[in-house]
């Protein structure tokens, strides 16, 4: 009779990376799945926001996927007693305000340089950068006072919020006790960008998306204040994002 040879086994800190990594790529799919969702159930009423008010309705089209991530975090928070993400929303220290800062021009820096590269190293990035389209947002504030108070609360209170819930303050958190921080940031930075490749523009999207979400998990994790993030990806939204 042979005797058995039982297989190897991983040892207990690498289960704990991995199962940390894996529950947290779950979440990030799950957030691409009910955003897929989320698209096709909101898209019609958009829709009709569009034609009762049309540059409002081109504002709010922009934003079709993240009330399925508000979703996905709402239940993540709703499954766990002892950790609710909204406890981290504070107002941001000096600290916390320039991470902002940096999240938003730091990001707009990388997109243009990537931009500039990428032709030379023969990948057409069409209109990957984030800066296509001819009126950014502000801009169309500017022209159009009316829609500055909507426009402004669904991207700051609402849709902002959502996406920064599910990618900063779960995501993020399912990775704290796998990773230290620069793999917090690093691993949470990619998954972000990875949702993109399903929801937005493939793997440029990728590419650029994963350096924001980089930047603004560093802040996340410098300053444990999701308003960092918040702020910041709003904020790019409001000043480089055409609408």
């Amino acid at each position: 009779m042979k005797p058995q040879i039982s297989a190897p086994k991983l040892r207990p800190e690498v289960q704990e990376v991995s199962r940390g990594v894996a529950g947290a790529a779950a979440l990030a799919a799950l957030g691409v799945v009910a955003g897929i969702v989320s698209a096709i159930a909101v898209d019609p009423l958009f829709a009709i926001i569009e034609v009762e008010w049309a540059l409002f309705g081109d504002l709010v089209r922009n934003f079709i996927v993240q009330p399925g991530f508000g979703l996905v975090a709402v239940g993540y928070v709703w499954s766990r007693d002892d950790y609710n993400p909204l406890d981290r929303i504070q107002v941001p220290s000096f600290e916390g305000v320039a991470w902002i800062g940096l999240g938003i021009i730091g990001y707009d820096l990388a997109v243009r340089a990537m931009t500039a590269i990428l032709p030379l190293l023969g990948v057409s990035h069409g209109a990957q950068s984030g800066h296509s389209g001819t009126t950014t947002t502000w801009r169309a504030f500017l022209n159009h006072p009316e829609i500055v108070i909507p426009g402004l609360l669904v991207m700051f209170v609402i849709m902002a919020p959502m996406e920064e819930l599910l990618y900063r303050g779960v995501v993020h958190d399912a990775l704290e006790p796998a990773l230290g921080s620069l793999g917090r940031v690093l691993v949470g930075g990619l998954l972000f960008g990875g949702m993109h490749i399903f929801l937005s523009r493939g793997l440029l999207s990728f590419l650029f998306t994963s350096i924001f979400g980089v930047l603004v998990a560093a802040g996340y994790e410098r300053t444990e204040n999701l308003t960092v993030p918040i702020m910041a990806h709003a904020g790019y939204w409001l000043i480089f994002s055409p609408l």
